[in-house]
Order: structure tokens, then C-alpha cells, then sequence
């Protein structure tokens, strides 16, 4: 039977699942968390850039794609506090933002040190009324701090169950100093540590896995090749979650890259996706008229997306009848409720 009043399946943490999935359990994120990559977008010496016109950017962004996505990974600079304030992140949209500290360079550089963003708490986080903490690591599991982000992650395991919110991981492979990204056995290595990192951080209990797609899926002219790999790959991954829900993020490839890989991961079990780029490149920055032009773009490219998982993939839980529920949760379950955790 459900424990419904403590553990990964608890009431508070159900309601906000619920809250950043559609009606019929997928998840269907649209990720606008970016950093200093997303001011380089509005122009080139991102420097420039103010927190207000950040701010005037992604608010634009949330405003026009909210019907379409059952939830926005904001984050806590520019777009998680101003939504909330304008309303422009309506009422029944999920807020997911980052409790890490990340910093993406416009150049493509990126720094592999996993850190809590200072005076930025889980606390604070279910407080604003958001939905869901994301937490990204940096993961080799041969690296000198793997055990030190093994205690990260236990910390916020902890402390997200104390708060009832759930905590989404997000692991990103990186290749050894001197080791090339591009060679056969590096991307052999990636592939087996993110179905590592699946196994590895769903026993620590996060509640949703955010996985990058573990293979190299090529699309050209004379067809797709890596489709295989990444589908073996992909039902491995839903092997190790063993129940836990998981999503796949875009990285920066392009639209009909990420459709493909969707329909794979979906078809081994995810139940969603948390894309940023793949979705809304070309609607930030640039003229007003190509900016509305790519807007309807990525309202048809969410759309689809959300066709593709309920075609394919499989919901964040079943729910539960009315019966099971009335036999589960008797009268005096609010005096139990959170006393074992």
C-alpha cells in the first residue's frame, strides 16, 4: 500500500509534481534558467546587458509560451521572483527553479565545480511557492569530489523532504583533463556514466532525474545514425530509476535533433522533458518581427513535444482510485502525517 504521509510518494511532494505536469501526468517544462549564454543572445557583450532587460526578455518569453508548457525552470536572478510578482507565470503553471551555482560562458566554457548557490536555501524556495528544486552536478564518479557531491545530494534529499518539495538532479557528464569529448571511447564513458548516475543518485532518493540523452544521435543527409545505442542506452537509464520519474533535457542541439531523441527516451519510459534551446532559439534577441515569427515556432514545438510523450511515454505515477485512496488515508491521517520522516 502507498505510504502517502512520509517518503519519495508524500502528499506534498505528489501536489507538486502534479503542479508542474499536465492533467495526465507528464511533465512539460520549458527551461529559460540560462545564464550569462542567454544575455549573450540579447547582445553579444553580454556584459552590457541589465537585469531589467533580462528581466523584460524572459517575462516576454514566459508570457507567450505559458499555455503550452506545464511548467518554467526559472531562475533566481532574473525571472523566478518577477513572475511571481507580474503573474506573468500563471496560476496553473509549475515553477521549477535551480538551487545551484551555475555560470554557462557565451563561448561555450563552463566551469565543473558543484556548489550550492550561496544565501539560496530549499527553504527559501518551497517559501516563494515554487514546485520543485533542480540541483545540477557535475559528475564523474572517478572525480576527486564525487563523494563530496554524493553528501550535496544527500543534504538536499534531506532537506527537501523536510520541506516537501521535490528535488530534480541534474547530471552532466564531462570529459577528464586531456581526455577528447569526441572519441569513441569518451563517448562510451558517457553513456555509461549517466546510467550510473541514474542508478547512483536515485538511491540517494532525489525524486525526478534530469538526464542528458546518453548517446550520440547524428541526423544528415543520408539518414540517422546512433539510434540504437541511445534507445539501449535510454532503457538502461529507465532500469536504474526503477520507478523514479525522469526527464530529458535538450542541451544545445537543434529542434529536429531533440524530437528524435524525445520520441526515443519517451518510448523507454521517461514521462517528460525539460528543454531550453532546442525550443526557443531565435526568440530572444534579434528584430521584433522574427522574435514573433520564432515565438509561433515554439508554440508548435511545445505542442508537439507534449504529442510526442502522450504518444509514447509513460505518465510520473498512476494515479490512484478513489477506493484505494479511502482505505488508505483514514480519518486522523493529518496526526501522522511527516512523523516517521
Amino acid at each position: 500500500m502507498t505510504d502517502w504521509l512520509s517518503g519519495p510518494a508524500s502528499l506534498g511532494k505528489v501536489r507538486s509534481l502534479t503542479r508542474i505536469s499536465t492533467d495526465d501526468g507528464f511533465i512539460a517544462t520549458l527551461a529559460i534558467d540560462h545564464p550569462e549564454n542567454y544575455l549573450a543572445m540579447l547582445d553579444p557583450d553580454w556584459r552590457r546587458v541589465t537585469s531589467a532587460q533580462a528581466t523584460r526578455s524572459k517575462l516576454e518569453l514566459i508570457a507567450a509560451l505559458a499555455p503550452h508548457a506545464s511548467a518554467f525552470l526559472v531562475d533566481p536572478l532574473w525571472s523566478l521572483a518577477q513572475g511571481i510578482a507580474t503573474g506573468v507565470i500563471p496560476a496553473g503553471t509549475g515553477i521549477i527553479t535551480g538551487i545551484e551555482s551555475l555560470s554557462y560562458q557565451p563561448d561555450g566554457g563552463f566551469g565543473t565545480a558543484t556548489a550550492v548557490r550561496d544565501r539560496w536555501t530549499v527553504e527559501k524556495i518551497k517559501t516563494l511557492g515554487a514546485d520543485a528544486v533542480k540541483m545540477v552536478v557535475w559528475w564523474r564518479p572517478d572525480a576527486d569530489d564525487a563523494d563530496e557531491i554524493r553528501a550535496v545530494v544527500s543534504r538536499l534529499v534531506a532537506d527537501c523532504e523536510r520541506h516537501q518539495i521535490p528535488l530534480v538532479v541534474e547530471p552532466l557528464w564531462y570529459p577528464a583533463e586531456g581526455q577528447d569529448p569526441a572519441s569513441e571511447a569518451a563517448r562510451a564513458e558517457r553513456q555509461e556514466t549517466l546510467v550510473g548516475a541514474a542508478r547512483e543518485f536515485v538511491g540517494l532518493g532525489i525524486d525526478v532525474l534530469k538526464s542528458e540523452f546518453p548517446g550520440d544521435l547524428v541526423i544528415g543527409p543520408e539518414g540517422v545514425t546512433g539510434e540504437q545505442s541511445g534507445t539501449d542506452a535510454a532503457r538502461a537509464i529507465d532500469a536504474a530509476c526503477a520507478g523514479t520519474p525522469w526527464v530529458m533535457l535538450s542541451g544545445s542541439g537543434t529542434y529536429d535533433v531533440f524530437r528524435r531523441q524525445l520520441e526515443i527516451v519517451a518510448r523507454a519510459g521517461a514521462c517528460g522533458f525539460m528543454a531550453g534551446r532546442a525550443i526557443w532559439t531565435g526568440a530572444v534577441g534579434g528584430p521584433e518581427e522574427e522574435r514573433v515569427e520564432a515565438v509561433q515556432r515554439c508554440r508548435d514545438r511545445l505542442d508537439e513535444s507534449v504529442a510526442t510523450l502522450r504518444a509514447h511515454g509513460r505518465p510520473w505515477r498512476q494515479v490512484p482510485t478513489v477506493d484505494e485512496v479511502a482505505q488508505s488515508l483514514t480519518a486522523g491521517w493529518h496526526e501522522r502525517y511527516l512523523e516517521s520522516s
